[in-house]
């Protein structure tokens, strides 16, 4: 497919969220249907694009000396130059997609450049994958523990922090996208996988997906098989012969509710002080931390 300038995103599928509340699965799920390609995550706007215009916008809007690229471009020759830029990079991502397929780009941390991804591509759709904090701090701290050392925050403090940033930036979504941007709770998915990817890829995406190729791509993502294919990779990194596949413990086999058995009490107090308010707005509410605890065999409580 020829890109121009002109391009607004209208093939793209942009999913986020807090890292590990399921957006891989999610991502795995439309893969799994026809018409649909996607790849490893790209980081296209919170590393490359996104930062480049949020400069941008920061020194036009510096008092004191002119600085920065605003002293040498006009804002219209910025805007070119950074969509060009944008546009050589998703090159290779939307090449081949014929008539009404979809590429499906996984990066959590969009939720926090949505704004940018609005303003350049306007056209493209958003899925918003949100998962009770509780549930996402005890796996982010598992992560820590392991594969994901380098990223993932040590503490369920830091954990609570990170989801609750990536909930309140992906809540001005169904304001910058309307129509084209929905909400997916990992919960929901987890209790009804093909009503919910009906939903998504049928409803929302337009997916010309019957019942039984709905079964056969949630039987594909199963966290028993693996949560799905192998994401697929490309560019320098197939050149150098790096495999597609995810550390262990990269797919957990988590259920809904499994924080109660993962986090200790004082991860619990910790996670409840910093996130209740945003756990009450975003549908899980709170009151108190020992509250949903389930009680011990012969009394008392986890």
């Amino acid at each position: 497919m020829t890109m121009t300038g002109d391009y607004a995103g209208q093939d793209l599928v942009f999913v986020v969220g807090c890292p590990r509340s399921g957006t891989t699965w999610v991502q795995r799920l439309l893969a799994a249907c026809p018409g649909v390609r996607t790849g490893q995550e790209s980081d296209l706007f919170d590393e490359y694009v996104g930062p480049a215009l949020r400069h941008w916008r920061r020194d036009l809007a510096s008092p004191g000396r002119p600085v920065g690229m605003g002293c040498h471009h006009t804002e219209e020759q910025f805007q070119d130059i950074l969509r060009q830029f944008l546009l050589r990079l998703l090159a290779p991502m939307r090449a081949g997609l014929g008539p009404g397929e979809l590429f499906v780009e996984k990066t959590p941390s969009h939720a926090l450049y949505l704004p940018e991804i609005a303003e350049l591509l306007p056209r493209c759709r958003v899925v918003h994958v949100l998962r009770d904090c509780r549930d996402a701090v005890a796996s982010l701290l598992a992560a820590s523990r392991g594969w994901g050392a380098g990223w993932a925050p040590p503490t369920a403090r830091g954990a609570a922090a990170m989801w609750t940033r990536h909930v309140r930036a992906a809540a001005q979504g169904r304001e910058l996208f309307g129509p084209r941007f929905v909400e997916v709770r990992y919960e929901a998915l987890l209790a009804a996988p093909e009503a919910g990817l009906r939903a998504l890829a049928v409803d929302f995406l337009g997916l010309p997906l019957d019942a039984a190729g709905l079964a056969r791509a949630v039987a594909a993502c199963r966290a028993e098989a693996g949560g799905g294919a192998a994401l697929p990779v490309g560019g320098q990194w197939a050149r150098a012969g790096a495999a597609p596949g995810e550390p262990e413990g990269f797919v957990r086999r988590a259920r809904a509710g499994g924080w109660r058995q993962e986090l200790g009490r004082l991860d619990m107090l910790r996670v409840w002080r910093a996130a209740r308010r945003d756990m009450a707005r975003a549908g899980y509410p709170w009151p108190w931390p020992w509250q949903a605890l389930a009680p011990r065999p012969g009394g008392g409580r986890r």
